[in-house]
């Protein structure tokens, strides 16, 4: 995965989710003073107070830590993404700012819990006073300041990551397959939703009433508690009842996309309501349909034009026209084809024919030829396009050898049958010719045009003057002597028709 990132854009925009995550700890630093138990030690309380009020400078100091480490820690985590010299770790960074930043808040409010602490045990040694209730409440206090800290900074920093900054730094999307990120699923933000429509209100609600009993000397109410604790549970069930709705059919459309695209395109999702998860799910079905329909399209497509023209065709804009390009072109002619099928059924000819083409094929594609057309019982076959290849010459060469092996093996086969033998004659030359789209706007084939083809033709028909099965033109004997060290037998100085120059021709020793 090839992946570009602007390390300067990256870095302010970790500069504005650094100021989101403190104002975040300002807001966390306010439950202390809007949530609070006065009455349960309200004489330890009282000396308490006094401790921290006579040593208030270095109290101020101290607790600051919980501000100060968190700014410490994202100005560092920024600063790492602006000196990072790795693509792929840049990238992990900038995808991880929400929950990193959110972390750090949270860091900064366990040190302050160590510092009060601190000043607990210290306070103890030197008023002896009682901190059970107050190390307690610190650590409650500490708890939910930590929580709240971290639900907000995230779901501000994760808002903003997914509606403004991923979409920029990401335009192409697939940004759950940078390796070593963090992936979190829909459950995590369920609950963290949970945390501030249900927990929080009922926690700050259940504070302000109990604190109220207590300092007008009311008993506290046990079946309020019970039924805060029920509220809380309840708004938990109905989080993970409502999370199931949606993250389980997105798990069976992610499944479902998996198998399609391996290529199971018979894969459906099932649809289950009529809401905007049932929409998508209709239209999921709908794509999946379309998509079979085209690579049915694509494959009848791959048939009638050797796949690799296909693909080239598709990658590019069709029209009309080419370029010139060095090739070598292979023609294979049946031998006496009118009369070795003139007793023959037509349905016995195209069954012979079809056997004979299907392994004259396999020997050209293994070649990395392409069979451009069947003429009758000739096999145009074309090397170098629309793949180029330097060695398209002695792939053509080994492809006609190879064929020659096949032939016989096949004869073998046709003579069990009590069928006719096949006997063929094949050309090979090469040179520039023009390939592409040649006919028509609304009608057109990839093909290649040019003297070198119509040479190959003539040059194929020599077969039976010269009673060999392969015939290879100077042009060819040329490239195999200079690239491959390949020596071929000279046959002759022939004259072809319609050409001034002859053109001296070549065989393989062992014919």
């Amino acid at each position: 995965m090839e992946i570009n990132i602007d390390r300067k854009y990256c870095f302010k925009i970790s500069l504005v989710y650094f100021v989101a995550c403190l104002f975040a700890n300002f807001a966390g630093a306010m439950i202390p003073v809007t949530m609070t138990f006065q009455a349960f030690d309200t004489q330890n309380m009282l000396h308490w107070k006094e401790f921290l009020d006579s040593h208030k400078l270095l109290v101020n100091i101290c607790m600051n830590l919980s501000f100060v480490i968190p700014i410490i820690f994202c100005l560092c985590y920024s600063f790492s993404i602006l000196n990072t010299k790795q693509e792929e770790v840049v990238a992990k960074k900038a995808v991880n700012l929400p929950i990193y930043f959110s972390s750090f808040g949270c860091v900064g409010w366990g040190v302050n819990l160590l510092i009060e602490i601190f000043f607990l045990i210290y306070a103890k040694l030197t008023l002896h006073i009682n901190i059970l209730y107050l190390l307690s409440s610190s650590a409650v206090f500490s708890f939910l300041e930590m929580i709240f800290t971290f639900v907000v900074s995230y779901l501000v920093l994760e808002t903003v990551n997914r509606s403004a900054f991923l979409p920029r730094l990401f335009p192409n999307g697939n940004i759950s397959k940078i390796p070593g990120i963090r992936k979190f699923s829909l459950n995590f933000l369920f609950i963290v939703f949970f945390i501030t429509i249900c927990f929080f209100p009922i926690v700050f609600l259940l504070s302000s009433l109990i604190a109220v009993q207590i300092n007008n000397g009311i008993k506290i109410d046990k079946d309020t508690v019970i039924m805060s604790i029920l509220l809380m549970m309840s708004g938990f069930a109905l989080t993970i009842v409502f999370m199931k709705l949606f993250t389980v059919p997105l798990k069976i459309l992610t499944h479902t996309t998996e198998k399609i695209k391996n290529g199971d395109y018979n894969s459906k999702t099932n649809v289950v309501s009529n809401d905007e998860m049932g929409i998508l799910s209709d239209a999921f079905n709908e794509m999946t349909d379309s998509l079979k329909e085209k690579e049915f399209m694509r494959n009848v497509f791959g048939k009638v034009v050797d796949p690799r023209v296909r693909n080239y065709l598709l990658s590019k804009d069709v029209k009309l026209g080419g370029e010139t390009c060095e090739t070598t072109i292979m023609f294979c002619d049946i031998r006496n084809f009118t009369a070795m099928t003139e007793n023959m059924s037509p349905e016995d000819v195209v069954a012979m024919l079809n056997i004979y083409f299907t392994e004259m094929g396999k020997c050209i594609e293994k070649n990395h030829g392409i069979i451009n057309k069947y003429i009758g019982d000739a096999i145009m076959a074309i090397f170098g396009v629309p793949i180029k290849s330097e060695n398209h010459a002695f792939d053509a060469y080994n492809a006609a050898l190879e064929m020659r092996k096949s032939l016989f093996e096949l004869n073998k086969t046709l003579t069990m049958k009590k069928m006719s033998e096949i006997k063929f004659g094949i050309a090979l030359h090469s040179g520039n010719v023009l390939a592409g789209n040649i006919g028509s706007e609304n009608r057109m084939e990839y093909t290649v045009i040019g003297d070198v083809v119509n040479t190959t033709s003539r040059i194929e028909s020599l077969c039976k003057v010269y009673k060999t099965d392969l015939l290879i033109s100077e042009s060819v004997a040329d490239l195999l002597s200079a690239r491959q060290k390949i020596k071929l037998h000279f046959v002759d100085e022939a004259q072809i028709r319609g050409k001034q120059n002859s053109v001296r021709l070549y065989e393989p020793y062992d014919i």
